[in-house]
């Protein structure tokens, strides 16, 4: 044996030494990676080759579009770079045709490139030489590694590269079920919380608001809802973006560029279609759409598509088993992504629990506002000014429940004298309303008629008795009488809570609570008497305040200690508002389940 080929033999041996390194190295960073960006890497960091390897690249497939994405460089020229940063699978350049083929790719010279692949010519090259393999695992190409080197590579390079490729194919499937269970998880946990905002949403604009923002960034950068109320008009719409700034210049746009039920595209084309529109890439073509559907000049609408950055885009119908009510729409944008089947899935999902939700919102919303209404006109509809006295009235409604019984009424009975009366007619709906409005006008008419404070009450109580209704109400009726320098309060309670007095010396309550009114054809009362002074307060109310379930209810002795400490605000209106705030910490406004009518009178 000569002593040149011992050296080509030694020569060999380390090469094949150095091979072995190189795999076991690359093998051991790739068992350690737990995402795409670790995948990367390590081929961009740690893969080399026995000989020099200046560029390395790695494209992997997108779900969506079948397409390769360059996901990762090291010494590829930019514009190179930037040239086949998405390469089609049907194009004529060597990842392509390695992915297509499943078949390694390798250019020894410029020349030969060009020979190849004519789409070439004028591309920069950073080697003289490159090779494409395929990232194949079980015959599947999940993407295409590339090597630039300047040596010739013989069969044993080659199948380094081939041998790390099939590692690196492996990996990355293992990477994407291990970020596909995140992404599940992820998704499971978005949509579990979409189902708690909608539980938790005071009324439908509120649930939208919530929903949009709890859906920046896990949907995208963007998200807005389109709700189409079914009385008509044009959409409500909630919106969020991650960028507040965007946010705003978004609500400028939708000002400027009203809602367009006949457009073509975009939300409108879904809520008429009740069909989703994906887009996972903005190509040209679906830009020139986008302006052509909005029918805006081209010098006009570029500058607004630029400063969007919009790259991908999904919009879904909100359906409910009657009708599509609107849509939601999300886009992507400063974060880059692009959109797959299994976002437009999660986007199907989420839009499935909002539609029903927001409609029965909607709905409870309407009906809600109806009894509000029915019930405001049960009441008087302006408190008279009393000479002396500071008042104020508040009828707080129950979340979602139909009108209620609860009522007040302040009237004078003559020059000096003034009723004041609350009360409670057990129950919701007409039957409930009727009866309140009953109540008030027997109580006047007692009142009007001379009847002794004592007496009113009886006159109620049979009122309630002979309506024939079989309902119950409770009521308290107050009188306040001016005396020198004072005013005298007199009280009667019928089942109903007392009312508080709040002096500087501390609270008390009036009277006795009385017997239930429409129960018994006689009923029990006692009527208390206290002087007022200027400075003190008066508070008659319902229990909607009090008798609230666990932990949220509030004694009334604790009622009145917060009437006495809220007796030094300037005005009556203050107090009724301090006193709705503390009811508001306790319990939500739609959770509650009973009304509540609040009367106050501050002695000036």
């Amino acid at each position: 044996m000569t002593s040149e080929s011992v050296g080509v033999d030694a020569s060999s041996t380390a090469r094949a030494e150095n091979r072995l390194h190189r795999l076991q190295q690359v093998s051991l960073e790739l068992a350690a990676a737990t995402s795409i960006e670790q995948v990367v890497a390590t081929v961009v960091e740690v893969l080399d080759a026995p000989i020099a390897a200046p560029s390395r690249s790695i494209w992997i497939r997108e779900p969506a579009t079948g397409d390769l994405k360059l996901v990762g460089h090291r010494g590829m020229p930019e514009e190179a770079a930037e040239r086949f940063a998405r390469i089609e699978m049907s194009a004529d350049v060597p990842g392509a045709v390695a992915a297509r083929e499943r078949r390694t790719i390798l250019i020894g010279r410029p020349s030969d490139a060009v020979e190849q692949f004519e789409t070439l010519r004028d591309v920069p090259r950073s080697t003289t030489g490159f090779v494409a393999i395929p990232l194949l695992r079980e015959q599947t190409c999940v993407g295409v590694l590339g090597i630039g080197v300047d040596d010739d590579l013989d069969d044993r390079d080659v199948g380094f590269f081939e041998a790390v490729a099939a590692q690196v194919a492996q990996t990355i499937v293992r990477v994407q079920l291990i970020e596909g269970e995140l992404r599940r998880r992820s998704e499971l946990e978005f949509l579990a919380n979409l189902t708690d905002t909608a539980l938790r949403a005071v009324d439908h604009l509120d649930l939208m608001r919530q929903a949009c923002a709890g859906a920046v960034p896990t949907l995208g950068d963007y998200c807005a809802l389109h709700f189409l109320p079914e009385s008509g008009g044009p959409p409500v719409v909630a919106s969020a973006h991650v960028d507040p700034a965007k946010a705003a210049y978004v609500a400028a746009l939708q000002t400027r560029y009203p809602y367009d039920p006949e457009r073509p595209t975009g939300v409108p084309a879904v809520i008429r279609s009740g069909r989703p529109q994906f887009i996972p890439r903005l190509t040209r073509e679906v830009v020139e759409d986008a302006i052509a559907s909005l029918s805006l000049p081209m010098n006009e609408a570029m500058p607004i598509l630029e400063h969007l950055a919009i790259t991908s885009a999904i919009t879904v119908p909100l359906r409910t088993k009657r009708r599509v009510v609107g849509a939601m729409q999300v886009v992507s944008a400063e974060s880059g992504r692009h959109y797959d089947e299994g976002d437009l899935a999660l986007a199907e999902a989420a839009a499935g629990r909002l539609a029903e939700a927001l409609d029965v919102a909607w709905s409870a919303d309407q009906q809600r506002n109806i009894a509000v209404t029915l019930q405001q006109a049960l009441l008087p509809p302006a408190l008279p000014a009393i000479p002396g006295i500071d008042i104020a009235a508040q009828y707080w409604p129950a979340g979602i429940n139909p009108v209620g019984g609860d009522f007040y009424d302040v009237f004078a009975i003559d020059d000096q004298a003034w009723a004041l009366v609350i009360g409670d007619a057990c129950g919701t709906g007409p039957d409930a309303a009727a009866l309140t409005s009953i109540a008030r006008h027997t109580v006047r008419a007692a009142a009007r008629h001379g009847v002794h404070t004592d007496d009113v009450m009886a006159w109620l109580n049979e009122a309630v008795l002979h309506s024939n209704r079989n309902l119950h109400c409770t009521a308290c009726y107050a009188t306040l009488t001016a005396r020198e320098g004072s005013w005298q309060l007199t009280s009667t309670a019928a089942g109903h809570p007392l009312p508080i007095v709040a002096t500087s010396t501390g609270p008390q309550t009036v009277g006795q609570p009385g017997t239930l009114l429409g129960a018994f054809d006689e009923i029990t009362t006692e009527t208390g008497h206290v002087q007022l002074h200027a400075g003190d307060v008066l508070v008659l109310y319902t229990d909607g305040i009090t008798d609230l379930p666990p932990p949220y209810g509030i004694p009334a002795d604790q009622l009145a200690e917060l009437v006495h400490d809220l007796r030094e605000l300037p005005a009556a209106r203050d107090i009724a508002e301090a006193i709705h705030q503390s009811l508001l910490e306790r319990v939500p406004e739609r959770s509650r389940q009973d009304d509540v009518a609040l009367l106050v009178a501050r002695i000036l």
